[in-house]
């Protein structure tokens, strides 16, 4: 198994969707993955699909167009034929894992689930490894190591 993890942002809203065989829901959505600065900037899209609670818990965090996350899947490709007749590939990730990244959504503005990740929109400095809510510890100065 080939398995990626990049970071990117949502190229569009996406809603999620119940697979009439299975009964599982899943979502899709295409991630624009930056590269370089400037005029040597490149752009590679990825189409992703996200199952189960994974993807129920990325419609609980809010993310949507521009969001910036980290995605960690099964990496593959897809040929198709262009209107033209050339043969094209497509990139696509099986979303085993994600996180969100807080900060802007790509317009400069400030994100509306600032400061979510994966387990639902609260930010993992406040959750347990299995995911229930922990205290929060303020720490002084002092109390930080050299």
């Amino acid at each position: 198994m080939t398995t990626i993890t990049t970071i990117g942002r949502i190229t569009k809203d996406f809603k999620l969707k119940t697979s009439e065989k299975s009964g599982c829901v899943y979502a899709n959505f295409s991630l624009a993955v930056n590269e370089g600065y400037g005029d040597k900037q490149k752009t590679t899209f990825f189409e992703c699909t996200v199952f189960g609670p994974e993807a129920e818990r990325l419609m609980k965090a809010k993310a949507k167009k521009g969001s910036l996350i980290q995605v960690t899947g099964k990496f593959g490709t897809t040929e198709f034929k262009r209107a033209n007749g050339e043969q094209g590939y497509s990139l696509k990730i099986t979303v085993l894992a994600w996180n969100y990244i807080p900060g802007t959504n790509g317009n400069g503005q400030k994100d509306a689930n600032d400061g979510g990740d994966s387990n639902g929109g609260t930010p993992a400095s406040e959750q347990s490894p299995d995911g229930d809510f922990s205290v929060t510890v303020d720490l002084d100065d002092e109390d930080l190591p050299l």
